[in-house]
Order: C-alpha cells, then sequence, then structure tokens
C-alpha cells in the first residue's frame, strides 16, 4: 500500500541548540487507512484497541488542544505517520510502536516506545517532559 502523505507542523526555533535531533517523527500504533481508523475508533469502544500514542494526541473526535499546543513549543518539526505509513528505514521500528523517533540528519532513533509512552495514560504535560528529557540526553 502506498503511503498516504505525511502531516506537518511547522514550527519557527529549535528544541535546543545544543540538541542533535532536527525533527521528530510520531508513528501511531494503528492504521491509517479508513477502514484502520474505524477498525481503532470501535475497537477503542469495546477495549479491543489501544495505542498509548494516540491517547496522547488525540481524543475521541480529533486532536487535542492541549497536545497541539505542546507540539508547538516543542520547536522541531513533526510527522506524524502510523504503523501502515512505515517505508524504507523506519521499517525497523515497527516493533516498537507507538514509538517517538528522533532525527539527526539521516539517523532516526527510538526516544520514547511502548514501555516510556504507556504509563503516561495521556497525561500531555508528563509526555511532554519526558520527550524533552529523552532529546536532550541525546545532547
Amino acid at each position: 500500500m502506498a503511503a498516504r502523505p505525511a502531516e506537518e507542523v511547522g514550527t519557527v526555533a529549535r528544541m535546543s541548540a545544543t540538541s542533535p535531533i532536527d525533527r521528530l517523527t510520531f508513528v501511531y500504533d494503528a492504521d491509517g487507512t479508513l477502514a484502520g481508523e474505524l477498525k481503532y475508533w470501535f475497537g477503542t469502544l469495546f477495549g479491543a484497541q489501544h495505542c498509548s500514542l494516540c491517547d496522547i494526541t488525540h481524543h475521541r473526535w480529533g486532536k487535542r488542544s492541549d497536545f497541539a499546543k505542546c507540539a508547538a513549543t516543542l520547536g522541531l518539526p513533526i510527522t506524524y505517520l502510523h504503523r501502515d505509513d512505515l517505508v524504507g528505514d523506519l521499517r525497523a521500528f515497527a516493533g516498537t510502536l507507538p514509538a517517538v523517533i528522533g532525527h539527526m540528519g539521516d539517523t532516526a532513533v527510538l526516544l520514547l516506545g511502548p514501555y516510556e509512552l504507556a504509563p503516561l495514560h495521556g497525561d500531555v504535560a508528563a509526555f511532554e517532559r519526558q520527550l524533552r528529557d529523552a532529546i536532550a540526553a541525546r545532547a
């Protein structure tokens, strides 16, 4: 299946002048097709589907405003993908979804995976702190 164009969030300043991370990719543990979106949405109603990154970025009816503010303050461009959108080197992260991947030029590194995201239970402020710490650790 061909990957859909990624959603981008523009930013005006880098998060840290010393951080080698120049952009982020958020990968949801869900399929991005219409059928995949419906399966996930209905699955969440009955407890059959769950994505801890989805809990952080979205509520049942769309993107969370508190997450949109968080993303804007990070100062890094963010690409949002679903597991069926993974191509090239990003396929290496397919076994660790959901994931927040940091890019340093052509190198991609896992910043936050399912074991870091799940305990956050959708807490955007805790997510931002943890992500900033993970990025700072790469400085």
